[in-house]
C-alpha cells in the first residue's frame, strides 16, 4: 500500500481570461504577502472513547505456574540419555549423558527394567521440538520422562499409520512430561498392558485417538495431561477405552474434542472420553470442552463407574452441531453401576444440549435429571463464564474458574481418583475441573479505555489493580500485527497508556493479557472503531431536482429559508454506515440573492455556506458533507426567495476499508484549446470526448484507480447548456458538473468514478460547442490510505470580518498564508472558497507554501510563485464558490488572488485526509 505525502498544490486550473498568473512575493512583512489566522482544534473531529471497566477483567491461569506441575516419579535404576537433535546423526551413543542416543526407540531398546529413559529434545529454534519415529515399549518396569526441552514423538511421513507411542504387553511402565502426535494412528497406544502411569504429557490425535485403551489393559491411569484432536476422524473420541479395560482413573486432565475438520469447514462428530464395557472407570476432576459427540460417553455394560468434579464446556460452535446429544451419556446397562455428581456444567450458546443422557432418557437441565434421579445431587450450572488459560499449548481447553463460580472450593475429594493438585501443579485441589481457582492477588483487576488519536489511530489507557508485583502486559491489537509488551512492577492502581496504528479501517478487539509474577493473570477486552473513512465511487446518480421532483414528496421549489432532508445513507444501494457524500450541488432560477449549506441532519446549522448565488444565476458546486445518524443530509436555502436546486452524488464515505486519497499535481489532462489530451476543437454540442485518467500524468497509477477528483472549467462556450463527466463504458447519466451560459468561463470541482479501461468520458450537454479544461489534483485507490475526516464546517477566513481578518479585501496580486498543521501524516485539506466583491476579473489560486510558519516569522522566507492553476475564475462584481483539495506541504497553505482587483476571500475547512 502506498502511503506518500506530496508537496505538490491540490489547486485547480486557470482557463480563459485567468490564464497568465502573475508574480507573489512571500516575504513578511513585504505587503504582498499577509498572514492569515492560524487555526486549530479540527485536528480530532468526533473522536471516540472506548471502555471497559475493571469489573469486565477476567481472571486467567499464569504462564509461571506451567513450571509449578510435579515431575514425573524418578525410578530408582539407571538413567539412559537420548537427544533428538539434528546434530545427533547416529545411534553409535552408549545411552550415557555424554553419549546420548539419537532416537527414543533406541533408548527404550537399551533399557531395562528399573531404568529412567530421560529424552531431551532439539534446540535449533523448533518449538516443539520434534521427532518423527513410531516408538514401540516392549519392557516393563520402565520411566520415560522428557526432560530439557521436551521433544515431541511424531509418527508422520515414514512412520505414519502407527501410534507414535506403544506400551505393547508390558508393566510398570511410567510416560512423563513428554508429547506425542499420532500419523493417521492414535498418539499413544496402551495394548495389553496393565499398572500404567502417564502423567504430564501432551497427546494429539490425528487421524486417530489422542490415546487409545485396549481392552486388554488394566490399571491405567492417566492425570494433569494434555489429550485433543488434531486431523479428527468422525466417529472417534479423544480418549478410547475400549470394552474390557478394567481399573481405568482419567483424572486432572484437559481434554478437548473436535468440531470441525482441519480445513475448519466441515463439522466432525467426534467426541471427549468414550468407554464402552469397562470394568472400572474413574473420570474425576477433568475439564472437558467437548466436540460435536458427548464430552463423556459410558456405554455398554460398563461397571463401577465415578463420573465426579469434572468441568464440562460446550462452546457456541459445539452448539452448533451436537444434533441434541447431551454432554454425559450412559447407556442403560451401565446406569445402575455409575455416580455421577459434583459436575459443573458451562454452555456458551443457550441453544445447547443439555447436561444428560441417562440410560436412553435425555434430560435438556441439571434440575430436570436431578428430579428424575438420584445422581447428581451437587451438579451445578456454571452462570460464571470460566476464562480460558493462555499457557502455551494449553490454550482453548484450559479453562480457569472465576469469582462467584459454585464450583470453586466444592469438589468431593474423596471421589475416586481425586487429586491433591491441579493440572499446572497447584494444591491444594478443591475445586471442579483440572484448573484450581488462583485467588492470591484477590483485588486483580485491568480497565480498558481506548480513544480515537487519528483517523487511523488509537490510545489505551490501562488502569490495573494489584499488590505490588512484577507483572508483563501483552496487547493484542485485532489485527494480527505484533503483541505489545509492557513489563512493570505493581501497586495499586498502575495507569499505563500504549498506542497503535491500524493498517485498514475497521472494527477491532484490543485483547490485554496482564501476567503478573506469582502467577494469576488477568485478561480484558475492549471494542474500538477507527475514526476515518474512505470512499466509495457510486453513480453518478441525481437525488434530487426540485424541477421534476425528484427526492421530493411532489414537485417545487425550495422556499426562502427552507430546508430539503436528502435520504442518502440507507438509501439508493449506499450503505446505512457512509459517514459522508460527495455531492455535486447546482441552483438555478433563484428569486433573490443567497446561498446554500449542507449539513448532517439532526445536528446545528453551521454559519459556513457551500453555494453563493446571485438571483437568477445558475451556480453549481461540489460539497463532501456529512451524513447525519438516520442518514440524511439538510439543505439550506439561504436566500430570501425561492429556487431550484439539483443534488447529483458521485460517491460516499464509509469507516471501513474502501479507497483511500492521494493528491497529485495539479496536472493539466485536457485542454481543448490546443489539443492537450484530447483532439484540438470545442466539444461539439451534445457531443463526448474520453480523457485518459490511468497513467496519463505523473503520479497518476496505470490501475486501481476507482475516482478521480479534478477541477473541470468550461471557457468559450457558444450557448448556454451544462457539462458532464462521468466514467467511460457508462450510458451519459442525466446528472451534471456544472452548468454554463454562453460567453461564461465557469469551473467547479468533480470526483468522477473511473472506467474499467481507466478513462472518463466530457460530454457538452449543450447544442453548440465549448471548450473544456480539465486538471487532476488527486484520484482514490485501494491502494491508498488517505481517509476522509469531516469536521464540523468551520469559518478559517474571512476578509469582510474585521474581528478577525483586520486587514480589509485582498489586493489584487497579493496572496494570504494560513499555517495549518504541523501533522505529517495529513495529505489533504478540504476547504470550500468562496471569493465575493470582485473588482476585476481574475483567479484563485491555491497551493502549499514552501515555508513554514516560522520562516515568516524569522523575517526571511523563501520566495513563493503562485502555480499556474486556479481554483476558482471570476467576472468583476461577481460571486463565485468552488471546493478546493490541497496539499499542506510543509504546514502552509497560500490563496493568491490573481487578478487586478480586491476581492473578499472566504475559507471554510469541510475535513481533510489523514493517512496511517
Amino acid at each position: 500500500m502506498h502511503n506518500r505525502r506530496l508537496v505538490a498544490t491540490a489547486a485547480a486550473l486557470a482557463a480563459g481570461f485567468a490564464f497568465l498568473p502573475g508574480r507573489a512575493y512571500a516575504a513578511d512583512p513585504v505587503p504582498n504577502a499577509v498572514p492569515a489566522p492560524a487555526r486549530s482544534g479540527w485536528e480530532l473531529p468526533g473522536a471516540k472513547t472506548f471502555t471497559s471497566p475493571a469489573g469486565n477483567s477476567s481472571r486467567v491461569q499464569g504462564r509461571a505456574v506451567v513450571a509449578a506441575r510435579a515431575a514425573a516419579v524418578p525410578s530408582t535404576g539407571r538413567t539412559v540419555y537420548v537427544l533428538t537433535r539434528t546434530t545427533c546423526t547416529t545411534d553409535t551413543g552408549t545411552g550415557t549423558q555424554a553419549a546420548p542416543f539419537c532416537s527414543l526407540q533406541h533408548g527404550v531398546d537399551a533399557a531395562v527394567p528399573g531404568d529412567t529413559v530421560r529424552v531431551d529434545g532439539k534446540d535449533e529454534g523448533v518449538s516443539p521440538p520434534g521427532d518423527m519415529e513410531a516408538v514401540v515399549v516392549r519392557t516393563s518396569g520402565l520411566t520415560l520422562v522428557g526432560g530439557t526441552n521436551a521433544p515431541q514423538i511424531s509418527s508422520f511421513n515414514n512412520a505414519a499409520g502407527r501410534p507414535a507411542l506403544t506400551l505393547d504387553g508390558v508393566s510398570d511402565v511410567t510416560v512423563g512430561h513428554l508429547a506425542f502426535a499420532g500419523g493417521n494412528a492414535p498418539s499413544l497406544l496402551v495394548k495389553g498392558s496393565s499398572r500404567i502411569t502417564l502423567d504430564s504429557d501432551r497427546l494429539d490425535g490425528s487421524g486417530g485417538n489422542a490415546l487409545t485403551i485396549d481392552g486388554t489393559s488394566s490399571a491405567i491411569t492417566v492425570t494433569r495431561s494434555h489429550a485433543s484432536m488434531f486431523y479428527p476422524v468422525a466417529g472417534s473420541a479423544t480418549i478410547s477405552v475400549a470394552a474390557g479395560a478394567k481399573d481405568v482413573t482419567l483424572a486432572g486432565n484437559l481434554v478437548r474434542g473436535a468440531t470441525t475438520d482441519n480445513t475448519q469447514t466441515t463439522y466432525q462428530a467426534t467426541g471427549g472420553i468414550a468407554a464402552t464395557g469397562v470394568q472400572g472407570l474413574n473420570v474425576t476432576g477433568n475439564t472437558v470442552q467437548r466436540g460435536c459427540l458427548p464430552g463423556i460417553a459410558v456405554d455398554g455394560a460398563s461397571t463401577a463407574v465415578s463420573i465426579q468434579n469434572n468441568l464440562l464446556v460446550e462452546t457456541a460452535a459445539v452448539a452448533d452441531c451436537d444434533s441434541g446429544q447431551p454432554a454425559v451419556t450412559v447407556s442403560a446397562e451401565s446406569a445402575p453401576a455409575t455416580t455421577t455428581d459434583y459436575n459443573d456444567f458451562y454452555a456458551e450458546s443457550a441453544t445447547g444440549a443439555g447436561p444428560y443422557r441417562w440410560a436412553g432418557t435425555a434430560y435438556p437441565t441439571v434440575a430436570a435429571f436431578k428430579a428424575a434421579q438420584t445422581q447428581g445431587a451437587h451438579d451445578t450450572v456454571e452462570t460464571v463464564a470460566p476464562q480460558q488459560v493462555n499457557s502455551g499449548g494449553d490454550w482453548g481447553v484450559a479453562y480457569a474458574l472465576q469469582t462467584g463460580s459454585a464450583a470453586i472450593g466444592t469438589a468431593n475429594q474423596s471421589a475416586p481418583g481425586a487429586l491433591t493438585t491441579d493440572y499446572f501443579g497447584h494444591g491444594p485441589m478443591s475445586d471442579r475441573g483440572a484448573v484450581k481457582f488462583q485467588s492470591n492477588n484477590p483485588g486483580f483487576a485491568m480497565a480498558l479505555t481506548a480513544k480515537n488519536t487519528s483517523a487511523f489511530g488509537v490510545s489505551l489507557d490501562l488502569d490495573v489493580t494489584t499488590l505490588p508485583v512484577a507483572q508483563d502486559v501483552y496487547i493484542q491489537w485485532g489485527d494480527g500485527s505484533a503483541v505489545d509488551v509492557l513489563n512493570f512492577y505493581g501497586d495499586k492502581p498502575v495507569k499505563i497508556t500504549a498506542g497503535h496504528t491500524y493498517e485498514k479501517l475497521g472494527d477491532y478487539t484490543i485483547t490485554v493479557t496482564d501476567y503478573e509474577k506469582t502467577g494469576n493473570t488477568i485478561r480484558n477486552t475492549v471494542k474500538v472503531s477507527t475514526l476515518g473513512s474512505q470512499y466509495t465511487a457510486y453513480g453518478p446518480k441525481r437525488l434530487l431536482d426540485s424541477r421534476d421532483g425528484t427526492g421530493l414528496a411532489a414537485v417545487g421549489r425550495i422556499p426562502a429559508y427552507g430546508t430539503v432532508k436528502l435520504k442518502v445513507g440507507g438509501a439508493n444501494g449506499i450503505p446505512a454506515n457512509a459517514t459522508a457524500a460527495v455531492l455535486n450541488l447546482t441552483v438555478t432560477g433563484p428569486a433573490a440573492d443567497g446561498y446554500v449549506t449542507a449539513y448532517p441532519d439532526g445536528g446545528p446549522r453551521p454559519t459556513t455556506s457551500n453555494v453563493n448565488y446571485r438571483a437568477n444565476q445558475t451556480v453549481p458546486n461540489l460539497v463532501m458533507v456529512p451524513i447525519g445518524a438516520d442518514g440524511h443530509v439538510d439543505l439550506y436555502n439561504g436566500g430570501r426567495g425561492t429556487t431550484d436546486l439539483v443534488a447529483d452524488i458521485t460517491g460516499y464515505f464509509t469507516p471501513t476499508a474502501a479507497a483511500g486519497f492521494a493528491p497529485v499535481g495539479p496536472s493539466r489532462l485536457v485542454d481543448t484549446r490546443n489539443g492537450t489530451g484530447a483532439p484540438r476543437g470545442q466539444i461539439p454540442g451534445r457531443g463526448s470526448i474520453p480523457a485518459q485518467i490511468a497513467g496519463a500524468t505523473p503520479g497518476l497509477p496505470n490501475g486501481s484507480i476507482t475516482a478521480v477528483a479534478l477541477n473541470v472549467t468550461v471557457t468559450n462556450p457558444r450557448g448556454d447548456g451544462y457539462l458532464t463527466v462521468y466514467p467511460s463504458g457508462q450510458a451519459t447519466p442525466t446528472a451534471s458538473n456544472l452548468n454554463f451560459t454562453s460567453g461564461q468561463t465557469i469551473a467547479n470541482s468533480a470526483v468522477v468514478p473511473v472506467g474499467a479501461d481507466g478513462k472518463i468520458r466530457l460530454f457538452n450537454g449543450a447544442w453548440a460547442g465549448a471548450d473544456v479544461v480539465v486538471d487532476v489534483v488527486g484520484y482514490y485507490s485501494d491502494y491508498e490510505m488517505g481517509a476522509f475526516m469531516p469536521v464540523a464546517p468551520e469559518r478559517l477566513l474571512d476578509t469582510r470580518d474585521p474581528a478577525t481578518w483586520g486587514s480589509g479585501p485582498l489586493k489584487g496580486r497579493y496572496y494570504a498564508y494560513m499555517s495549518m498543521t504541523t501533522h505529517t501524516d495529513i495529505p489533504a485539506f478540504v476547504f470550500n472558497a468562496t471569493v465575493t466583491n470582485t473588482g476585476a476579473d481574475g483567479y484563485l489560486a491555491v497551493a502549499s507554501d514552501p515555508n513554514v510558519l516560522a520562516d515568516y516569522r524569522s523575517g526571511h522566507p523563501y520566495p513563493v510563485y503562485p502555480p499556474n492553476t486556479s481554483s476558482l475564475n471570476w467576472r468583476r462584481g461577481s460571486t463565485v464558490p468552488n471546493l478546493v483539495q490541497v496539499t499542506p506541504g510543509r504546514g502552509v497553505i497560500d490563496f493568491f488572488n490573481q487578478s487586478d482587483g480586491d476581492i473578499d476571500l472566504i475559507v471554510d475547512m469541510f475535513g481533510y485526509y489523514q493517512n496511517a
